[in-house]
């Protein structure tokens, strides 16, 4: 056949071991779908590096396969990913349909994207499970064993370990068992990894037979360290895990007997202890091993819900074998198990193909493996146990999970493309870095959260507000996109949004560039940008700030450009601020007057689905024009007082106590809250005045699943106590020499606005945003209710609601009511069938390249610490518990994902403190607690899941600290 007249060449790649009736059947189907079959069959490298060495040579296995009258062609496959084999024969038959033909058992299809760029496919058999490589070894086995008294003498005698059907209980049953005998069972299967010579004896042993056990122990180890472990029957079993139960012995040399036996007779003391005393658990000790480079823990899924990942907490640094293990200082990674393993570095290679190979002789069960990595790069195996998960394992189809994952890449590829409008040729996603969709909407907010917040401001709104204050025009840009249901910001569009108008194209593809590459070297910076990063407001620190920029390229002259673009936004924002924030706030209170209509409006007419989602349109667009268009002016005024005022404090002329009573000196809506609060907790004022006044606030303010303060009562039950620091507030004067050389510093500068000028803006635009958020919330959660109820008449619950958008909600506008509702109904089937993947899918905090979407690691977090005040208290995750559960926060340190202001309430309850997931220096919740004095820490990250199941905690704002305290309380 030549080679033009062939339509479809068909590529199958295999071991080709043991050649038996699977694999001809596998090989007549993979002929059934095209003209031409050619057959890769892997090298004997390469089955190393899939398995352990073939039993039948290449070219054997090769000549048995070429003698089959239906295969066109053979060839040696060098490589598990075949795309490079693939890339080969498509020029060869450049005119024919590529198929490629894989065994479902495989863990990844690296090939699947070169395959659709073609046009080709990927096609996976069914194997036959009746026979297999496995299964007629262990029949061997099993025809031999009544000639073996242990499990591994039939493995060694044989010497094919490899292909014994791990897949029987009966094989896995004998592998797993307590800590000692599981490692003692692994010892002589494992080739990529390796376990310390163990030693094990009972209980009931050491009782009877002391002295010939520590004589063994002294031979045995000849002077070396060594450590000493429990392993008791109910340690690890399938349904529990007592990872960190017992006590473990380090460093304890062998030849001193009376150390030795201490340490034992501790580790008993420990069973005993903990009310787990039996004559069957036993003592497991080993050589303590020693010039650790690595070392940690991994598990095989992810502990909350079973997601395909690796999931590896460890520690690079100390050189300790249990840092990870008693808590300490770790960095944690995901590692996606369909991500070809050639793509991790040299030590999370070794360790997955460790833990893969592993996982095949422990098949089906989730695992939780202790281990570390020497300075030879040896990977020792510590621990091997079951893991026990949080929620039920969920079985993941692989052609799921690569979907998602090749959509996503794809996304990042189309918005990293050039935009003609915008510096930089690339763009990263990060979840904090401007607006805060973390902090406001949550890591992973409902459908409806996201798209209200889209709507009212991240579409158009941020940019117009911004623009309207001399920055450079980014239209069309949008501010936030969605990976999956995680919201990121768009970064490339931030940065040029802060960019001044009025400096030259050359020098804003610069600036950014040096932005983005500064978050790429300081990732734990993307909360801080505008302080840290950015050049958004001219400050006293300019010229200091500004030698990085001669450090990167910049010269003289474009630093002076910025730095004359930067005073004149500064001047101009500052000084006209007095008429620009009365006359936002004025806009804002115009609100009140559309709401107030569209009651009325409710009150004489029938309530409808059409009616209310009608008005509750009108109500959002009302929110645009007159709230969040000022409330984005506003916020970026706060931004640039709390910017200037940070640097008064790093020129050394204001204190940071001067910082922190300027900031509790200001009021804002939430003292205003705490004052009528403890007004209603005296009966001086009626709860439906103060509901009047507060209820349409929400913990979440975008969440149409979080009660409005009005109905939830719960928010306002306590028992009474004067609220936060009320009695404490006071006026915060500048005295004379204070003012004198504040202006001396601003006339340096060439600003032109004097100390107490500055000082009022501060506060009054600090003020003002809050104000302003309080008042555009109005309509949003009004909007929101009529939207619930519209859809409660239409048989939808609140959580119903949530999986649907702006666009389909509006729908219901133009089309027939019966449609509306069918529509809505699978939309909301479907996107709960998405959000249940999406959750399994884990995404970083930012996204600098595709590889983020298969090795997820994290950056150390720099929180935000609120105050300089230092506390240890009892912890309260408010996350965590029952929603109708709000009573005894009293004198506790609050925990919190996202602090969003529809938590004000949290104020009246006298907290000790707040810990936030989410959040930057100037959020609301960072003037919220530096109003009232709180200590705090904002912003903690990936830090907040390593805390957040703690019962007390040392919070030492002024030492920048959060310490778990492990004592019993």
């Amino acid at each position: 056949m030549i080679n033009k007249d062939i339509k479809k060449v068909v590529y199958m790649c295999l071991v080709g071991d043991l050649f038996h009736y699977g694999h001809l059947a596998a090989l007549k189907f993979a002929k059934s779908l095209g003209d031409y079959l050619i057959c890769g069959v892997l090298s004997n490298e390469a089955v190393k590096l899939y398995r352990r060495n073939s039993l039948i040579n290449l070219e054997q296995r090769k000549e048995v396969i070429k003698n089959l009258n239906f295969v066109d062609r053979v060839i040696t496959e060098e490589d598990l990913d075949s795309t490079k084999t693939l890339e080969m024969l498509h020029k060869e038959f450049d005119n024919a349909k590529l198929i490629f033909v894989r065994s479902p058992r495989w863990r990844s299809f690296p090939e699947y994207d070169y395959l659709k760029s073609i046009g080709g496919e990927l096609v996976r058999y069914s194997t036959k499970n009746d026979i297999s490589d496995f299964k007629i070894i262990r029949n061997l086995l099993e025809s031999y064993k009544s000639k073996f008294s242990n499990f591994e003498q039939p493995i060694d005698y044989f010497k094919v370990r490899d292909f014994i059907d791990y897949d029987t209980q009966v094989i896995k049953n004998a592998i797993m068992s307590t800590k000692a005998d599981t490692l003692r069972a692994l010892n002589p299967l494992l080739k990529h990894s390796s376990i310390e010579k163990p030693f094990i004896f009972t209980l009931k042993e050491w009782k009877s037979n002391k002295e010939q056990i520590l004589e063994h122990i002294k031979n045995e180890f000849s002077k070396n360290l060594i450590v000493i472990r429990s392993s008791a029957v109910n340690e690890d079993t399938y349904d529990s895990s007592m990872a960190g139960y017992f006590d473990t012995e380090l460093n304890v040399p062998s030849d001193n007997l009376k150390m030795v036996e201490n340490s034992i007779n501790k580790v008993i003391d420990s069973y005993g202890d903990k009310k787990s005393l039996s004559d069957l658990n036993q003592i497991l000790i080993q050589p303590q091993v020693t010039k650790i480079k690595m070392s940690g823990v991994v598990f095989t899924q992810t502990l909350e819900n079973g997601a395909p990942y690796y999931t590896l907490n460890y520690d690079d640094s100390t050189g300790y074998s249990d840092n990870v293990t008693k808590g300490l200082g770790n960095k944690t990674v995901y590692l996606s198990k369909f991500c070809s393993p050639k793509n991790y570095n040299n030590d999370f290679y070794k360790l997955v193909m460790a833990v893969k190979e592993i996982e095949g002789l422990i098949p089906k069960t989730p695992l939780d493996i202790e281990f570390a990595i020497n300075d030879k790069e040896e990977v020792i195996i510590f621990q091997v146990r079951p893991l026990i998960l949080k929620s039920k394992s969920y079985e993941l189809k692989e052609e799921d999970f690569e979907s998602v994952i090749s959509e996503f890449k794809y996304k990042f590829s189309k918005f990293s493309q050039k935009k003609n409008n915008l510096a930089c040729e690339y763009t990263y996603f990060a979840d904090m870095p401007d607006w805060n969709p973390a902090e406001i909407i949550g890591d992973r907010p409902n459908y409806l959260d996201y798209s209200l917040y889209d709507y009212v401001i991240t579409d158009k709104i941020w940019h117009e507000a911004r623009t309207s204050q001399g920055y450079y025009d980014v239209n069309p840009s949008k501010l936030v996109v969605l990976f999956g249901n995680k919201p990121y910001v768009d970064v490339r569009n931030t940065f040029n949004s802060f960019t001044p108008s009025s400096i030259s194209k050359e020098l804003r593809e610069k600036l950014v560039n040096f932005y983005m590459n500064k978050l790429k070297n300081h990732p734990e910076l993307q909360d801080k940008v505008e302080f840290e990063i950015l050049y958004t407001c001219y400050d006293l620190i300019f010229d200091e700030r500004s030698k990085e920029l001669m450090e990167n390229g910049f010269n003289k002259e474009e630093i002076n450009d910025l730095k004359n673009a930067l005073i004149n936004i500064t001047n101009n924002l500052i000084l006209t601020s007095p008429i620009s924030i009365k006359e936002d706030l004025q806009t804002n209170k115009h609100l009140a007057l559309s709401k107030k209509e569209k009651e009325e409006l409710l009150k004489n007419n029938k309530k409808e689905p059409r009616l209310l989602i009608n008005v509750a349109l009108d109500l959002l667009n009302n929110c645009k024009e007159k709230g969040t268009l000022q409330f984005s002016r506003l916020a970026r005024l706060a931004f640039i007082g709390k910017i200037i005022l940070k640097s008064l404090i790093k020129r050394e002329i204001i204190s940071k106590n001067d910082y922190d009573s300027f900031l509790s000196s200001i009021s804002t809506v939430a003292t205003s809250l705490n004052v009528d609060f403890m007004l209603l907790s005296q009966d001086k004022i009626n709860k439906n005045v103060f509901l009047d006044k507060y209820g349409h606030l929400r913990p979440g303010t975008y969440d149409i699943t979080s009660m409005r303060y009005d109905l939830n009562p719960k928010i306002l039950e306590t028992d009474f106590n004067p609220p936060l620091r009320l009695n404490d507030k006071k006026d915060f004067i500048l005295d004379k020499i204070l003012i004198k050389n504040i202006n001396d510093e601003l006339n340096k500068h060439k600003l032109n606005f004097r100390a107490e000028e500055l000082f009022n803006f501060i506060k009054e635009s600090l003020e003002a945003r809050e104000l302003s958020k309080f008042e555009f919330s109005k309509d949003l959660s009004y909007a929101i209710e009529l939207i619930a109820e519209a859809g409660n008449l239409l048989g939808f619950s609140r959580e119903d609601m949530a999986q649907l958008d702006i666009e389909s909600l509006f729908k219901i506008l133009d089309n027939d009511l019966n449609e509306t509702v069918t529509s809505w109904r699978n939309l909301i089937d479907w996107r709960n069938k998405q959000k249940d993947l999406y959750s399994r899918i884990i995404l970083p905090p930012i996204i600098f390249s595709e590889k983020d979407f298969e090795i997820i690691s994290y950056y150390s977090t720099k929180p935000n610490f609120i105050t300089r005040k230092k506390l240890t208290s009892e912890v309260l995750n408010l996350n965590s518990i029952e929603k109708n559960d709000l009573s005894n926060l009293k004198d506790k340190i609050i925990l919190l994902e996202s602090g969003d202001p529809g938590y004000d309430w949290i104020f009246t309850k006298n907290i000790a403190g707040l810990i936030t997931k989410y959040g930057g220096v100037a959020s609301h919740m960072s003037i919220r607690c530096a109003e009232f004095g709180l200590p705090a820490a904002i912003g903690c990250g990936e830090l907040f899941d390593k805390i957040k199941n703690e019962s007390h905690l040392l919070l030492d704002c002024g030492g920048g600290k959060i310490v778990p305290l492990k004592n019993n309380f």
